[in-house]
């Protein structure tokens, strides 16, 4: 059950990156006069987290083994924005990079479900 809730987060995480972080940090990246191999980089790194974002909801959704390991990678993301956003600028960049708030319940639900069978 737990992870049919984590899969609803999964797919709500997945849409707010797409429609929110699209114009948020997508598009001012895209803009911006970086080298070619930082922003093709950066994009396709945009596009990948899209897929594992996507995909995450599926595996959350059908709760097999992998929704576990699944689980602690949306922990570990949780962490590196905590990291990230502290070492940038204090409590203020774990404010300015809320995306922790969604990956770190996601995937903790996701755990959850494991110890509950």
């Amino acid at each position: 059950m737990l992870t049919k809730v984590a899969a609803g987060l999964a797919v709500f995480t997945a849409l707010v990156h797409l429609v929110v972080g699209g114009a948020d940090a997508l598009s001012p990246m895209l803009e911006a006069e970086l080298p070619p191999a930082a922003s093709g980089a950066m994009h396709a790194c945009w596009h990948i987290v899209s897929a594992f974002l996507i995909w995450s909801g599926v595996v959350f959704w059908y709760g097999k083994e992998s929704s576990f390991h699944f689980g602690l990678l949306w922990i570990a993301s949780a962490i590196v924005f905590i990291s990230v956003g502290i070492y940038q600028a204090g409590v203020q960049g774990i404010i300015a990079n809320p995306q922790w708030t969604l990956l770190l319940p996601t995937g903790v639900l996701a755990l959850l479900d494991r110890r509950k069978r």
